[in-house]
């Protein structure tokens, strides 16, 4: 088996040293949902090496989840997420270690899921979760990756350290420096809303954005904006594993872009004031 490893591999290197394989291979890598954007980095965090995942994920596919999430088949309607994951993962290189968390990340667990991690990349669409994944992460001065799928083709990711200023703080939440009560979980649930209300401005139907505040419509996301998120996500991470000189991560407050409907659809760009309105991003 070790040989097909070697194989598996074997066009990294010439753009890999062995070394720089090696470090793949012992990295401890975590990612929180394994949907629309986890999926494709799952599959592409195995596909450059990476030795050691977590997938944390309670759900379970469904027949709406196919119009984007790659690992996701008529097959596997109705199957554990994080299950599929491990099943696909194990099937590009038997030989990664897959552990399959099958929970919702709260402040009560998050500690014990991420505290053994390299990296951890946020890709849940739970705005609550992802206040504690960054707080936790940064806590624990371990990176995290964060990430958004804003319709109708836009998106963004930028990597968090224990040298970066919080996510809170970059994002301008609401509730930095506070506990995560009621009334405080309601604030940060309502920037998705605020999100919805300015995708009308970039082209998204005001009928859907009122039809999601109200409750009445899922987030709408294609294909190629979900997966192209996740594969700037895993380099990231690919990037944090390496930590070459000449290719350093999208640290914050600086942002990796993303809008396909422009002809520069990907420019990392830094906020004038030091932090971003995730309203519109």
């Amino acid at each position: 088996m070790q040989n097909i490893e070697q194989e598996i591999y074997l066009r990294n290197f010439g753009i890999l040293t062995h070394e720089e394989q090696a470090k793949l291979k012992n990295a401890k890598v975590t990612v929180i949902g394994a949907g629309g954007v986890g999926g494709i980095t799952l599959i592409s965090l195995a596909r450059m090496g990476i030795g050691n995942i977590k997938v944390v994920d309670m759900d379970e596919f469904d027949y709406s989840n196919i119009n984007r999430q790659m690992l996701s088949a008529i097959s596997r309607v109705g199957k554990s997420k994080a299950e599929c994951a491990k099943e696909t993962i194990n099937d590009i290189n038997p030989n990664i270690k897959v552990i399959v968390k099958k929970e919702m990340l709260s402040e009560e667990n998050a500690e014990e899921i991420i505290s053994d991690s390299d990296i951890v990349v946020d890709a849940t669409d739970n705005l609550i979760a992802r206040v504690i994944i960054h707080r936790t992460a940064q806590k624990l001065k371990i990176p995290s990756v964060w990430i958004a799928v804003t319709p109708p083709f836009r998106g963004g990711v930028i990597t968090f350290s224990d040298k970066t200023p919080a996510y809170e703080l970059v994002l301008r939440h609401p509730s930095y420096g506070k506990k995560l009560t009621d009334e405080v979980r309601k604030e940060i649930t309502s920037i998705k809303d605020g999100r919805a209300r300015e995708s009308v401005k970039h082209g998204v139907s005001k009928e859907w954005a009122e039809s999601y505040i109200k409750g009445e419509a899922p987030w709408t996301v294609v294909c190629p904006v979900a997966n192209i998120v996740g594969i700037f996500a895993s380099f990231e991470v690919f990037k944090v594993i390496l930590n070459r000189v000449n290719l350093q991560p999208t640290y914050a407050p600086k942002l990796l872009k993303i809008d396909m409907s422009q002809a520069s659809s990907v420019q990392v760009l830094s906020p004038e004031n030091g932090s971003w309105n995730n309203e519109e991003l």
